[in-house]
């Protein structure tokens, strides 16, 4: 056999699925969610995404050049440049688009070693610069239903997102179907909750994400949002603003469930759903933004290997518990070993010669022993007395 076998991070090949099909479904999932962008924002938002496509392929083809690597094209980043858009309003400068991407190619997949092996979700880590670094435009949205220009800057009216008003406390003006429906002002691919939740449905159909992860973080999270309300509202209405605004849904089916930077264990999957919906919670309700999401997904990213570790300890214990259970019936609880540590034994011998009184004599030990071989007492020296010393000097002068 001269075939050998790789060891890589996911996606992985799975069945008659490959990476190609499974990132494949991912790109028809969000082309329904670039129609509803023209929908109610025009032409723009279809410059928008084709905008971040071609720079985060571009910049893929340079970090592969800089590298002294042959690029190979996938559909990584296409999703990414897909991805980066939707997270931002409809109005946003072109150049925000082309920074964002350049940070999630060229800071997160390339210095990793590209596909398979980024730390951190690309699209997130992209958004946050952008965040950071020009909040006044990430976080300033046009209202729905008018036509936006495709270039330039337009005058268009400015709205108030239902995550800003739920960040300063106050009951958001809309209802919630309109929040359904995404006749909102905010994220150009995150108001519309319907669509965004049939896609993530159909990948789910597809095999292409889990189940588990967006239903493990999108219930806790709901629970969380009714019990701790941050406006005056019922459980249900906190439930539904906190929910259905931002990028919550949309996060939790294209970026939480990302195969490279999620666990890979069903179960590690689980934990890390529940971790990242209390995440969210807190950095929603404590950050200093109104959408915490993708902060709090970077931060979740780091403790991906450590819900895997978890995953595999707890597997191991349940595989092997019969032979566990008899191995501690044979061997029951030993007494215990004597050190044989030379350093150990000079400690102990320390303490012992400081509890010793000073009037009885010490009888000096010798520290340096072979392993095997009990200490054995070295011989005193007798001090020369003067009497000794008088008599020698006496003999001396007799002889002469």
């Amino acid at each position: 056999m001269t075939e050998k076998l790789m060891f890589q991070n996911a996606p992985h090949v799975r069945q008659s699925e490959s990476v190609r099909t499974m990132m494949t479904d991912v790109v028809i999932a969000l082309l329904p969610i670039y129609l509803m962008g023209f929908f109610y924002y025009g032409a723009r938002a279809l410059m928008l995404g084709l905008c971040g496509v071609l720079s985060c392929v571009g910049f893929s083809a340079i970090g592969s050049l800089a590298l002294r690597e042959k690029f190979s094209f996938d559909l990584t980043p296409v999703i990414t440049g897909l991805i980066i858009p939707l997270l931002m309003p409809a109005d946003i400068r072109y150049f925000v688009i082309i920074a964002a991407c350049a940070v999630a190619i060229f800071v997160v997949k390339v210095p990793f070693g590209g596909t398979g092996n980024n730390l951190f979700n690309p699209a997130a880590v992209g958004f946050a610069s952008a965040a950071i670094c020009w909040p006044g435009m990430v976080f300033s949205y046009p209202a729905p239903i008018q036509s936006l220009e495709i270039f330039g800057e337009s005058a268009t009216k400015i709205a108030q997102s239902p995550a800003y008003s739920l960040a300063l406390g106050a009951v958001p003006e809309y209802e919630v179907l309109d929040m359904v429906l995404g006749n909102v002002p905010g994220p150009m691919g995150a108001t519309n909750i319907f669509v965004a939740a049939a896609c993530g449905i159909f990948l789910i159909v597809r095999k292409a994400v889990n189940w588990i992860t967006p239903a493990s973080f999108i219930i806790p999270y709901a629970l969380l949002s009714a019990f701790f309300p941050r406006i005056e509202a019922s459980s249900f209405d906190s439930l539904c603003y906190e929910l259905f605004s931002g990028t919550v849904i949309f996060g939790a089916f294209f970026m939480l469930s990302e195969p490279v930077t999620s666990p890979k264990r069903d179960f590690g999957k689980f934990l890390a759903g529940i971790t990242s919906a209390a995440a969210v919670f807190l950095f929603r309700y404590f950050g200093g933004f109104e959408m915490g999401f993708a902060s709090a997904l970077i931060v979740m990213n780091v403790f991906s290997p450590v819900f895997d570790r978890i995953c595999e300890d707890i597997l191991h214990v349940y595989r092997h518990k019969d032979s566990l259970l008899r191995k501690k019936e044979q061997n029951p609880e030993k007494e215990e070993k004597k050190e044989k540590a030379p350093a150990l034994k000079i400690f102990k011998k320390a303490e012992k010669k400081a509890e010793i009184p000073e009037d009885e004599e010490i009888i000096n030990v010798s520290l340096i022993n072979t392993p095997g071989e009990e200490l054995v007492p070295e011989e005193k020296e007798e001090p020369f007395e003067p009497e000794e010393k008088a008599e020698e000097s006496e003999k001396e002068e007799a002889v002469q």
